[in-house]
C-alpha cells in the first residue's frame, strides 16, 4: 500500500484506514463436480423422494459459498397424513422456522453487540436490570436475587427446561398427565411473563448444575429489549440485520410481506400432536409462517430469545461468516474480537457449553457437528430440525435446514409417543451424517471414499433395523429406502457394484423390496 500524500495533506498528518471484513463469493460453479457434494444429493434427494419432507443446505469454505442447493416441498403431507406432491418447491430462498438457533442468530447476537458497545455486563446481576428479579421468603430453593446474566448464557440458573406458560393444563407435580388449570405460572400475556418467570420455582441452586432451559433466552431476550428499549425482532432486524443486508431473516414473517409459500410448513396439526395435546387457544390447522414453538408462540406473541426467528441458509451463512471474520461482515462491526472470545470459550464444567453457544468440544457434539469438525466448532440446533455448525479453525461453516416435524406423528392414540414425528427416524433429521458429507466435501474425499460412507450409512441403518425394535417403524424402513436407493444410484461404481452382489447387500436389497409399501404408509409404526 502507497500514500502519496496531496496538496494541503503533510506527511506527519494522521491517516484513518480502515480494511473491510471478508464477505462471501459465490463460488458453487467449481464445487459442481465434487463427488462428495454429487453423493450428498443423492442421498438427500432420495430421503425425500422416500418420505422426508425437505432440505435446504448452505456450505461455506475460506470465504466462499461452495454448496447451495434447496430439495423438497414447503408442505409435504396433508393434515391426515397423505403425502402432497403438488405444494410449491423449496428454493434457495424459502425460509425456515429456525426454533433455537433463534438463541444464537437472535439473541446471541444481540447481547455480544452490547457487551461490545459496553452497553451490558455479562456479570451484573438480574436485578439491576429488573429489580424486582429476587427471591421469595417462600422460595424452597433461592438464588435469583444473586443471578447473573452469566449464569443464564450458560444454562445454570436453576431454571427447569421447559415450564410450558402456554399451557394452563400443564401439571408442573405430574409433566405426564394434563390436569385442567392447573399451571400456577401460566400465562398467554406477553406483558405478564416476566412476572411469570420469577414466579418460577427453581428446579436446583444456580451454578451447581448445567440444565438446557428455554426460560434462560426467554429472560436473556427481555433484557435485551429493556437495554435497548426496543422488542429483540426490531433490534435485531434494524441494528443486525438490515445493515449486513440481509432480507430473509426476521420475525414473525407473514406480517412482514413473505408469502406462505414461501415459508417451509412444520407441524401438520398445529401443537395438537393429532389431537393429544390440549390448552387454551391452541392451533389445529397446518403452520406454515406461525413459529411452531408454543411458548414463543401463546405467550411471546411471535418474538423470544429463544424460538420465533425465521431464516434461509444464505442469511445464515453470513452470520456464520462473521464469526469466523471474529466479529464484522463487510463494512459492519458487529461485536469485537475479545467478546467473541468470551463468548464462546469452553464452560469450565461443562465444554460442550460456551455463553449459548454450544461447542464440539471432545467431540461432545459430534452427533450434530460431525466427527470431522474442529474441537473449536461452535453452533447449534433447533427442534424444527435446525442445524448451524461453524468451525473457525478451518474456516467452514454448514447450515442445514430441515422442517423434520412437517410429517405425520407415528402412533397419535397415545399421548406416549406424542412428540414420535415420522421426519425424527430419518438420516436427515440426524444431522451429523450430512455435515461429515459437508466437511468430506471440502477436503475433496474421493469416489471410493464416498461410496464406501454410503455403503457404511445403509449397512448401519439395516442392522439398526433388525436390531432395534424401536427402529422398527415404517418411517425407519422408508429411511432405509431412501439411503439404499442412493448407494444404488451409484452402481456403475466398482466398490458399490461389489456391495450389491454380496450376502450383506443381497440381504438388504430383498428386505427393501419387500417394504416399500412403507414409504407410502410412514405413519403406522409397523
Amino acid at each position: 500500500m502507497q500514500i502519496s500524500p496531496q496538496k494541503g495533506i503533510s506527511a506527519s498528518d494522521k491517516i484513518d484506514v480502515k480494511l473491510p471484513y471478508p464477505v462471501l463469493i459465490d463460488n458453487t460453479k467449481k464445487y459442481r463436480d465434487n463427488d462428495t457434494f454429487k453423493a450428498m444429493d443423492k442421498l438427500i434427494k432420495a430421503e425425500i423422494k422416500n418420505g422426508y419432507p425437505s432440505v435446504q443446505i448452505v456450505v461455506i469454505h475460506n470465504g466462499q459459498i461452495i454448496k447451495r442447493s434447496a430439495y423438497g416441498r414447503v408442505n409435504a403431507y396433508t393434515q391426515d397424513g397423505k403425502r402432497i406432491k403438488s405444494a410449491p418447491k423449496v428454493t434457495n430462498t424459502t425460509l425456515y422456522d429456525l426454533a433455537s438457533n433463534t438463541k444464537m442468530w437472535a439473541t446471541n447476537m444481540a447481547i455480544q453487540k452490547l457487551v461490545s458497545e459496553k452497553k451490558l455486563n455479562i456479570d451484573a446481576k438480574v436485578n439491576t436490570i429488573f429489580p424486582t428479579f429476587k427471591d421469595k421468603a417462600s422460595d424452597k430453593i433461592k438464588g435469583k436475587t444473586d443471578l447473573t446474566i452469566r449464569d443464564i448464557l450458560m444454562h445454570q440458573a436453576g431454571f427447569p427446561a421447559d415450564p410450558q406458560y402456554h399451557n394452563n393444563n400443564y401439571d408442573p407435580n405430574n409433566s405426564n398427565k394434563r390436569k385442567k388449570d392447573a399451571n400456577p405460572v401460566y400465562t398467554q400475556d406477553r406483558n405478564n411473563i416476566l412476572e411469570k418467570i420469577i414466579a418460577t420455582p427453581l428446579q436446583y441452586k444456580p451454578g451447581t448444575k448445567t440444565i438446557y432451559s428455554d426460560v434462560d433466552y426467554m429472560l436473556l431476550g427481555l433484557i435485551i429489549e429493556k437495554i435497548t428499549g426496543e422488542r429483540e425482532d426490531q433490534y435485531v432486524e434494524n441494528h443486525i440485520y438490515k445493515p449486513l443486508g440481509l432480507t430473509h431473516l426476521m420475525y414473525k414473517p407473514l406480517e412482514k410481506g413473505i408469502a406462505k409459500n414461501n415459508i417451509a410448513a412444520t407441524e401438520l396439526n398445529g401443537n395438537s400432536r393429532d389431537g393429544q395435546i390440549s390448552f387454551n387457544n391452541i392451533r389445529r390447522y397446518t403452520l406454515q409462517g406461525q413459529v411452531h414453538d408454543e411458548k414463543a408462540y401463546y405467550t411471546m406473541h411471535g418474538v423470544s430469545g429463544h424460538a420465533g426467528l425465521f431464516g434461509n441458509a444464505s442469511d445464515l451463512a453470513v452470520l456464520a461468516q462473521m464469526v469466523i471474520n471474529r466479529g464484522g461482515y463487510g463494512n459492519h462491526q458487529v461485536f469485537d474480537e475479545d467478546t467473541l472470545d468470551e463468548f464462546i470459550k469452553p464452560k469450565s464444567t461443562n465444554s460442550s457449553y460456551g455463553l449459548g453457544w454450544r461447542r464440539q468440544a471432545s467431540n461432545a457434539y459430534g452427533w450434530a457437528f460431525s466427527g470431522l469438525s474442529d474441537a473449536s466448532t461452535v453452533g447449534h440446533t433447533g427442534w424444527t430440525g435446525t442445524l448451524t455448525v461453524v468451525d473457525p479453525h478451518d474456516n467452514t461453516a454448514v447450515i442445514l435446514l430441515t422442517n423434520e416435524g412437517n410429517t405425520p406423528i407415528l402412533k397419535p392414540e397415545t399421548t406416549a409417543t406424542a412428540n414420535d414425528f415420522a421426519g425424527g427416524h430419518y438420516l436427515l433429521s440426524k444431522y451429523g451424517d450430512i455435515a461429515s458429507l459437508a466437511f468430506a466435501a471440502v477436503n475433496d474425499d474421493k469416489q471410493s471414499a464416498n461410496d464406501a460412507k454410503l455403503i457404511s450409512l445403509v449397512t448401519k441403518r439395516y442392522n439398526e433395523i433388525q436390531k432395534n425394535k424401536d427402529d422398527q417403524t415404517n418411517a425407519d424402513k422408508a429411511d432405509l429406502c431412501g439411503i439404499y436407493d442412493a448407494v444404488v444410484s451409484r452402481k456403475h461404481n466398482k466398490a458399490i457394484k461389489k456391495f450389491l452382489s454380496s450376502s450383506t447387500g443381497k440381504k438388504i436389497t430383498a428386505y427393501v423390496k419387500a417394504n416399500r409399501s412403507a414409504v407410502n404408509n410412514v405413519r403406522n409404526r409397523n
